[in-house]
């Protein structure tokens, strides 16, 4: 049934409107006060909501930031929020949005339909001002909707066919200050606004204000004293008067600094649970586990990698497969997740409502001699000495990276590592600063990496910027004008079929309203890529949490939108 619901609420378009009551928030019903204890991996690179790629930035970004619409606790974009209510034509080609009155900029500036209409024809629309381009906001004729102001509240879109992804990727664009970045965007320098050292100039519609940053200790939040939302009592939010953010080196200091008191909640690792569940009663402490979370851990292949010859390598389908079978899914499951985790084969999470379970198909179990098959296939031989070499004679070795302090994401380094020896492959892996890799991943400069990728939403539309050819996180292989100043150019650029039909399903999606149809095309996505396997998906965790008693939250944690949820509605007795 739950697949139903996320599916609809976001495909019945023609002539459905959402609204909420102006300002109040009914279900709220708090007490003001206190400080939220919460922690995050590695120093932010950047504050600017368009360059920002890495949760290190967005995450304590997001305290700052508002959008027109918002996720409910499923993480369906159906909850009107700087937006009053929004609604389509009946032809579901034009969607309106109308704002709320009154609202201001963090700095007391008046927030006005004309901040809607800039943001997204000067920023949203323009390739040039964003890391992750327009594709998302395209409709399934490859079209930017056009644009008009209808009044001082409202505003519309028009496609040339229906975009029912609009309150996802439309209505949920972090909006920025025309009055602060007008003239960085006229002139081209916007993708350098936002840097780490102008901490202190964030404007935001968001709940809270940063008003201290110590690089590698903490960023400290406080009230926004402009936000928009009051709760039943009429009392403004947010209720909580300050956030510290700690910035942590790694999950042990989270997992000691959680049971010392000194973090309100944990994100626990599978392995941490039993001890964290068998102290939550004399700690005082709420614990739970729900299912699979909703981000995919992999390991990715740089098609792109500046070495010719080891970009062959990572091209063969056949390669790219034996590293499937090279990792022991289920015996990781068991002695590292205790039980607490699920296989991934794929590109989505068994929790979502969009899953095809017909990847478990493909059959990747844990084999050593069917990854030597899959290498054989692939046109790679074997010296008497046992090393694994190519066509060309050349030994197979390169490099992997993940972000050091991330145990588990080590641990199927290491085990990659082992594994690949029993082939006759070397790997150089090496656990780096987080930011790093990204870095490495985004500039099309690494080899492999593990790493993983949050979900946006319950939608897989979220994914345009990472599935589309020229999304900004298309990351194992960028086309050649996705930096000019790149190594990438069109005589080593390769496209397969496969890729451009993912691309074309991300296109079509956008604007296919049959429900069924629009989940069929995602099932297709999902098993193009349990056969290629540009990424190879390793495990996901079941969704484990655990907080004090005192810190009273807006909703049951879920894989969906995690324990923080509404912040602005948490609160502490």
């Amino acid at each position: 049934m739950k697949k139903l619901v996320l599916v609809i609420s976001v495909l019945v378009i023609a002539g459905l409107m959402f609204s909420a009551t102006e300002y109040k928030v009914e279900n709220f019903s708090g007490k003001p006060g206190g400080t939220l204890f919460t922690w995050g991996l590695g120093d932010p690179k950047n504050f600017n909501p368009d360059v920002a790629q890495e949760t290190s930035s967005t995450v304590p970004l997001g305290y700052t930031q508002g959008s027109l619409v918002g996720p409910d606790e499923f993480s369906v974009w159906n909850v009107p929020e700087l937006a009053k209510e929004y609604w389509y034509s009946d032809d579901g080609l034009t969607f309106f949005i109308r704002i709320r009155d009154g609202i201001k900029w963090s700095d007391g500036e008046p927030f006005t339909i004309e901040d809607v209409y800039w943001n997204f024809v000067s920023i949203e629309f323009d390739p040039e001002q964003t890391a992750n381009g327009n594709d998302s906001v395209k409709d399934a004729n490859g079209n930017l909707p056009d644009v008009k102001i209808i009044d001082d509240t409202t505003i519309s879109f028009t496609w040339t066919s229906p975009m029912v992804t609009a309150p996802q990727n439309l209505g949920g664009r972090t909006l920025v200050p025309k009055h602060i970045f007008e003239e960085s965007v006229s002139n081209g320098t916007y993708k350098e606004q936002g840097t780490v050292a102008d901490w202190d100039k964030i404007v935001g519609l968001g709940p809270y204000i940063m008003t201290e940053y110590k690089p590698g200790v903490r960023i400290t939040f406080e009230r926004n004293p402009y936000f928009w939302k009051v709760d039943a009592n009429g009392i403004q939010l947010p209720y909580l008067d300050k956030i510290n953010y700690e910035i942590l080196g790694d999950q042990n200091t989270a997992l000691l600094r959680f049971e010392a008191g000194e973090l309100d909640h944990l994100a626990p690792r599978a392995e941490d649970f039993p001890r964290i569940a068998e102290m939550a009663e004399e700690k005082e402490w709420t614990v739970g586990v729900g299912g699979p979370n909703t981000g995919t851990e992999f390991l990715a292949f740089n098609f792109n990698t500046p070495d010719p010859v080891k970009r062959e390598w990572f091209r063969n389908d056949n390669f790219r497969r034996a590293f499937v079978y090279l990792l022991d899914r289920d015996t990781i499951i068991e002695s590292i997740y205790n039980g607490l985790g699920s296989p991934l084969f794929g590109p989505l999470s068994p929790s979502s409502s969009f899953y095809n379970p017909g990847v478990e198909e493909f059959g990747y179990k844990f084999s050593i001699s069917r990854a030597r098959l899959e290498l054989k296939k692939g046109g790679f031989s074997w010296l008497p000495d046992g090393t694994c070499v190519d066509s060309a004679g050349n030994p197979v070795e390169f490099d992997m990276l993940t972000n050091a302090g991330n145990r588990t994401r080590e641990t199927i380094g290491n085990i990659y590592v082992n594994s690949a020896e029993k082939v006759g492959i070397k790997i150089n892996f090496r656990p780096i600063d987080f930011n790093t890799v990204v870095s490495q991943l985004v500039g099309a400069t690494s080899e492999t990496v593990i790493i993983g990728l949050t979900a946006g939403g319950a939608d897989p539309s979220s994914g345009t910027n990472v599935m589309r050819v020229t999304g900004g996180l298309h990351f194992w292989n960028y086309p050649p004008d996705y930096d000019p100043k790149d190594h990438i150019t069109e005589d080593i650029y390769v496209l397969p079929d496969w890729e451009k039909r993912v691309d074309e399903i991300f296109q079509l999606q956008a604007s296919e309203v049959d429900a069924a149809k629009r989940w069929d095309l995602f099932a297709e996505y999902q098993m193009l890529f349990a056969e290629y396997q540009p990424m190879v998906y390793t495990i996901t965790s079941n969704y484990l949490y655990a907080h004090k008693n005192e810190l009273k939250l807006t909703h049951t944690p879920n894989t969906f939108v995690g324990i923080l949820y509404n912040v602005e509605g948490i609160w502490k007795d």
